[in-house]
């Protein structure tokens, strides 16, 4: 059934104010417009209602005979243009973008709403960006689907510029000059000192790192800076007058291991925060999987069954290696007696298990000696915690 005067009307005033149609140029324009605008799998458009739709938009002089409008389409889908397929069928015309369709925009609107590195308004921007990848009607749909957070950012422009003098100095071998801060209870930063008294850090830069949405920088210190530690990370959000140094990176032993170590390592800290590194076992109860997916990924394996298959009080072993380190321990202590520490009972117990690849060439007294070492420190963290309320 062919589309009312009044539906054309509200068709026309969905089109971009900015459109003209002068000429037979500007009509084949105008056409790739509506239909990128107006169409879809679910909103197919008939030449009738296309010239309806010109007509009300630009005038009776720019809606030409419909096999006019019929040949301009069949042009514009042969021509493989503006990143469009045209689906011509026997109930109408509608398109969709060779390049991007509305699942994949939903993804990205999701991580445009979703990231800490773009002000309210550079993430509306993007959003109307996308926004015109899609139909109208699908622009409806997802800005139904997908809920913007109305919380105040700030901008992190200055994240980006950091890192990329932090590229520089990676590139060109040289160290980088900066402050450190926190910020304090006047909500403004403030430079911390090292064991020096000194507030500028002159380092060689060893890695860009991005984990937990904030970026940091690996690097080496010729004298400690603080507490005695010469390989730190630093989250550049809290670095400032950060430059490139005159003075050429450090190149020994330590900075070439930690660079051709820091995938592994990384993979082995907890939030970024690093410790003596830990083989050790945790039983796992089949209700809290999903905290070692979400926290270990996808690579774990499981042994030591106890209880019924299917059953969310059913228990498994799984082993995995991890720095020792409070981050660690708050969060097995946000996980309660739903993952807790396993001490390996004997060699037979460890060599039926899953875990070969993870446990290596390390002894069982070597793997109780780290049970012991972990199950000490989280026992302590956790005296640490209750002090404050005794």
């Amino acid at each position: 059934m062919p589309i009312t005067k009044t539906q054309a009307r509200e068709l026309a005033d969905m089109l971009s104010d900015d459109l003209s149609c002068d000429d037979a140029r500007q009509r084949l324009l105008c056409l790739v417009e509506l239909l990128r605008t107006l169409t879809d799998a679910d909103h197919v458009l008939s030449n009738a209602d296309i010239r309806a739709v010109l007509r009300e938009r630009f005038g009776s002089a720019c809606a030409p005979a419909e096999n006019t409008i019929a040949a301009d389409l069949r042009a514009i889908r042969d021509s493989g243009c503006f990143g469009l397929k045209v689906h011509i069928t026997p109930s109408g015309v509608w398109c969709e973008s060779n390049v991007i369709g509305p699942a994949k925009v939903r993804l990205l609107l999701n991580a445009v709403q979703a990231s800490r590195f773009l002000t309210m308004e550079q993430s509306a921007d993007l959003q109307e960006s996308l926004f015109t990848l899609v139909s109208r009607y699908q622009e409806e749909d997802l800005e139904g689907q997908v809920v913007v957070e109305q919380r105040t950012r700030e901008s992190y422009q200055a994240v980006f510029d950091t890192c990329d003098i932090i590229a520089r100095a990676l590139r060109t071998n040289r160290k980088i000059e900066f402050n450190y801060a926190y910020n304090g209870f006047d909500g403004k930063p403030h430079f911390l000192q090292g064991d020096s008294g000194e507030i500028l850090r002159v380092e060689t830069p060893i890695a860009l790192l991005f984990s937990e949405n904030n970026y940091y920088v690996e690097t080496y210190a010729d004298d400690a800076w603080r507490h005695g530690a010469h390989v730190m990370n630093s989250r550049v959000d809290r670095m400032y007058n950060v430059r490139v140094s005159e003075q050429a990176a450090t190149n020994n032993a330590e900075v070439r291991q930690a660079a051709k170590s820091v995938r592994q390592r990384k993979r082995e800290s907890f939030d970024m925060v690093d410790g003596p590194k830990r083989v050790v076992f945790l039983r796992v109860r089949a209700d809290h999987t999903n905290v070692m997916l979400d926290k270990f990924g996808y690579g774990l394996k499981y042994g030591q069954f106890s209880g019924q298959v299917g059953d969310v009080d059913t228990t498994a072993v799984t082993c995995v290696r991890v720095g020792e380190s409070f981050t660690f321990f708050r969060w097995l202590s946000a996980a309660g007696d739903g993952i807790v520490l396993e001490r390996p009972k004997s060699e037979m117990w460890v060599s039926a298990g899953p875990w070969k690849r993870t446990v290596g060439s390390a002894t069982i007294s070597q793997l109780r000696a780290d049970y012991n070492a972990m199950r000490k420190g989280y026992l302590a963290f956790l005296d640490r915690a209750r002090a404050a309320y005794e």
